[in-house]
């Protein structure tokens, strides 16, 4: 959690906004798809452009969210995507982000002011800044003291119920490991680290071979863009349906434990800017592409290597649940992006 909001005060994000999230009022609870504007409290009329469940996603709050995200990129000399680009792929985030925080509540998952106190205190140390100090900063980004805790409490949340309905389920055996280890692959690169870029179409939960040839035939006219000419980078923001897609489809640099087997073999053998794909996954299609690599320092610690590996495959079994979970929530949903039309 200290790296995410160390993030929000640097800038360093592409999507690490104050989205707010307004519950419809009784009424409109009744019939959410018939909703077409809600007027808060001394605010002029407000179109909606989303209903997610019981929750309505307003224009102003979708505006505010592609803002914010604008500032980061400019605050990273990143060239910013269209309005179109940005408004679509922000919207999907905060659509799995109220999704998410539905679940929570439901559950009854929440975070206390405590919680919500240490994190900012947390924040702040990392930043080398008192908390009075962090809350200058803030302001000069245009967020209030009471907006960031709203942030941060619901930051807090999402780690709490990512981990109750993902992380805990995840299992990796000794025997996982051991093969992992003695697999021709890991014996010949483990000391080598991959930057990747990643394209996800994904699948429907229980897809059907025509959902399945679809997203196929997507994957593929997206390569067949980039092949043309347009950057890798442009169609991820644009077209991916992964939570990376603002960073251009950024993975950062991994080892091999945190690629899926479906591309580590062959990412092994690949060259500088080479791109792997269509491959399938649970998920979806997947186009990769190898920005660069480079040599690691090789352990010698056995034990301590062993255990780097479990938390390797760790975090990629975790961003697969996670993918897969966000796209069975969504299919038990009732998301409406045209509730004007209904």
């Amino acid at each position: 959690m200290v790296t995410q909001h160390k993030i929000v005060i640097t800038g360093l994000a592409l999507l690490c906004s104050t989205l707010f999230m307004t519950d419809v009022c009784s009424a409109q609870k009744s019939h959410p798809a018939h909703a077409a504007v809600v007027q808060k409290k001394d605010q002029p009329l407000d179109s909606i452009v989303a209903v997610v469940n019981d929750t309505i996603i307003t224009q102003s709050e979708l505006n505010n969210a592609v803002d914010t995200v604008k500032k980061q990129f400019a605050a990273n000399n990143v060239p910013t995507p269209t309005n179109d680009v940005l408004e679509k792929q922000v919207l999907e985030q905060t659509i799995n982000r109220t999704l998410q925080l539905q679940i929570a509540d439901q559950s009854g998952v929440h975070a206390t002011d405590a919680d919500v106190e240490k994190a900012v205190t947390q924040v702040a140390d990392q930043n080398k800044l008192t908390t009075a100090q962090l809350y200058e900063q803030l302001a000069k980004q245009g967020t209030t003291e009471k907006d960031y805790h709203k942030e941060i409490r619901e930051e807090i949340v999402l780690q709490q119920i990512e981990q109750q309905e993902v992380g805990s389920h995840i299992v990796i055996t000794p025997q996982e490991i051991d093969d992992f280890m003695r697999s021709a692959a890991w014996k010949e690169y483990n000391n080598k680290e991959y930057h990747l870029e990643d394209i996800l179409v994904a699948l429907p939960e229980a897809p059907s071979p025509a959902d399945v040839e679809t997203a196929k035939k997507r994957a593929e006219d997206l390569l067949a863009k980039i092949h043309r000419g347009t950057s890798f980078r442009d169609v991820a923001v644009a077209e991916s349906n992964s939570s990376g897609a603002l960073q251009g489809g950024d993975l950062g640099w991994r080892q091999l434990p945190q690629i899926p087997p479906a591309f580590a073999s062959e990412l092994v053998h690949m060259k500088k800017n080479d791109i792997l794909g269509p491959v399938q996954t649970p998920n979806g299609f997947h186009l990769v592409r190898l920005v660069e690599k480079r040599n690691l320092q090789k352990h010698d610690d056995v034990v301590k290597l062993r255990k780097q590996v479990e938390q390797l495959v760790y975090q990629r079994k975790f961003e697969e649940g996670l993918q897969s979970w966000i796209t069975k929530v969504r299919s038990s949903a009732f998301i409406n992006t045209n509730p004007e039309m209904a």
